[in-house]
């Protein structure tokens, strides 16, 4: 909330500070306008929709090159590996605690993207790239938490060849 506080009198000692007074009155002036211009866009924000579903989408590697991955495939087409794995998911909703693991080893998760499904300028969901560098082929997996309500557990997994 803002506060804002008026000055109810000022003194005027000599003539010379009529023209300092007029600049003060401006100034006050100009920061109310722009304090009631900021309280006017206030904006109110419903709460993050729950997770509905993850995805794994892509695999990019050195020797497999980018392979996208449809929403039933259990593996990937193309043999991976060589210096650099990248493993990308998809998230619709929000989750809190995104868990991805490559043959048992926890992966760092190295960007992140926002997903606006319908160009409404709200995060439907996000995709994230996931470094899986060192790795040659195993199973990837993946889950994570809903913020909110009903706070499910979602998981994903793909074998990477």
């Amino acid at each position: 909330m803002y506060e804002i506080i008026m000055i109810e009198s000022i003194c005027i000692k000599s003539k010379g500070d009529e023209s300092m007074l007029k600049r003060m009155i401006i100034g006050v002036s100009s920061l109310l306008v722009g304090a009631t211009v900021g309280l006017a866009t206030d904006v109110s924000a419903a709460p993050a929709p729950p997770l509905t579903s993850l995805n794994v989408v892509k695999v990019e590697s050195q020797l497999g090159g980018v392979e996208f991955i449809g929403p039933n495939n259990l593996s990937t087409a193309k043999d991976h590996g060589g210096s650099y794995l990248y493993i990308y998911t998809n998230e619709m909703g929000y989750g809190r605690n995104p868990i991805a693991q490559m043959s048992g080893q926890k992966l760092k998760k190295v960007d992140s993207k926002m997903i606006d499904i319908n160009g409404d300028r709200t995060v439907d969901g996000w995709e994230y790239k996931w470094d899986a560098s060192g790795q040659q082929n195993g199973q990837f997996k993946y889950q994570n938490t809903s913020t909110n309500a009903p706070w499910n557990t979602l998981s994903t997994s793909l074998n990477i060849k």
